[in-house]
């Protein structure tokens, strides 16, 4: 047993050294602070990063063991807070567009922690991302489309669901407008956010999955003020799984949940 733990031990150091295998084996790796919104949208235009299919691939690997935990009883902290948001509307079954789903799994996360009383539609951008969801989970709907300019009338939804999409979507105020547009309820998950108020928004390039992807850091201040300006109440918080990118950006950070209702016009 001792063996079997000095040899994962350097298994660890080995990857974490090497940047080929660390970039393609761990999640996220090799941050840095990019110049701002201008440097973020050449990174953007220039990497492909979530429209690969390979970084689908890698993805799905990721979250297996997660959905494999969940199946049995016992979902990570995110999975369960994203179906406390849901739950928090008090809506009985509703009509649920997540923006930004990846390769579906949360449909599977709704179905498991809130059997029957979701009708989910699916969206992202990533076209490798939309077929393997629709692989993946045939029986519900999922569409190619762009979070700042939603093909939906207003009020098409009960709910938007952003589901860790947020930080990757440079026109991330156009997002948060369409959400209200679209729906009563929005619900920002698992969103990076400064814990203290002093500073901007920070833009970052980070390794996810092997291909280099654009991730914001928000200015909690930013990202409420602009929620107000979209319309929406802030009515319930809660604190999603750790993430702390101090060592990059010399300041900490954390990810919460919000559930805004939109306000009714007098």
């Amino acid at each position: 047993m001792n063996l079997r733990r000095a040899i994962r031990s350097v298994g660890k150091k080995v990857v974490k050294a090497t940047p080929f295998l660390r970039r393609r084996i761990l999640s996220s790796t090799d941050y840095r602070v990019l110049e701002g919104i201008d440097e973020a949208r050449r990174l953007q235009a220039s990497s492909g990063g979530w429209l690969q299919a390979r970084t689908v691939r890698r993805q799905e690997n990721a979250y297996r063991s997660l959905i494999a935990d969940m199946r049995k009883g016992e979902p990570r902290l995110d999975f369960a807070v994203a179906a406390q948001a849901i739950s928090a509307t008090q809506l009985s079954r509703p009509r649920l567009l997540e923006v930004g789903c990846g390769s579906g799994y949360y449909s599977e996360v709704f179905g498991t922690l809130l059997t029957g009383r979701v009708q989910y539609t699916g969206l992202d951008y990533s076209k490798a991302m939309i077929e393997r969801a629709r692989a993946n989970y045939p029986s519900d709907s999922f569409e190619v489309g762009d979070a700042t300019r939603l093909a939906y009338g207003d009020a098409s939804f009960d709910i938007v669901f952003n589901g860790v999409s947020l930080m990757h979507i440079l026109d991330y105020a156009a997002a948060i407008r369409e959400a209200a547009r679209v729906a009563h309820y929005s619900i920002l998950h698992s969103v990076p956010v400064f814990t203290s108020n002093d500073g901007p928004t920070v833009f970052l390039q980070k390794y996810a999955y092997g291909a280099p992807v654009v991730e914001i850091i928000f200015s909690k201040k930013e990202l409420m003020a602009l929620c107000e300006q979209a319309g929406l109440s802030l009515t319930s918080t809660w604190t999603s799984i750790p993430y702390d990118v101090v060592e990059v950006t010399g300041r900490h950070s954390i990810m919460e949940t919000y559930l805004f209702a939109k306000l009714e016009k007098a």
